[in-house]
């Protein structure tokens, strides 16, 4: 009877212990998986000749990446110099696929805002969440200064990047 005890107890332990290795297995090759997907973020580098804000921050003209990081986030950095900034976005469906990065600005009494960047390569556009009410209006007025505005500025580089 004791050995009959001992076989339980041993083979409790064995399915116990069989049971935790497969737990880890199964959990080291998700986040093996999970670690070995690169997420791509999409992004346009452009001279701007004009000073612009995008949310509460303010640039002055120069060279700058934007770089769509999800689809509710994006990245504004001074190529030059300087740091990075992030704003959170929407993503609106443009129709049909872009070929080419283009930047998007409103024009209220000669200031400049950012109003959307289109990736490259997609039917989306990262429109920047406006804080302000007012400002809705003023894109809405500001649609062919819109247009003009970004006329104006030079994409000078588009791509993928992994991170």
């Amino acid at each position: 009877m004791n050995r009959e005890t001992n076989r339980e107890k041993n083979r409790e332990k064995f399915t116990s212990t069989f049971a935790r290795l497969i737990l880890i297995a199964g959990s080291i090759g998700g986040m093996l998986a999970l670690g070995a997907q690169t997420a791509t973020a999409q992004s346009v580098t452009a001279i701007t000749p004009f000073a612009f804000s995008a949310g509460s921050q303010s640039y002055p003209a120069g060279t700058y990446q934007f770089t769509l990081v999800s689809q509710w986030s994006l990245s504004i950095r001074n190529v030059n110099g300087g740091g990075e900034r992030f704003f959170a976005v929407h993503p609106e469906e443009t129709g049909p696929l872009a070929s080419h990065g283009k930047l998007s600005f409103g024009n209220s009494e000669g200031h400049r805002t950012l109003q959307a960047v289109y990736v490259p390569g997609t039917d989306i556009a990262a429109e920047l969440l406006q804080h302000d009410p007012s400002s809705r209006r003023a894109k809405s007025d500001a649609s062919l200064a819109s247009t003009a505005s970004s006329e104006k500025v030079m994409v000078v580089k588009q791509n993928a990047i992994s991170r």
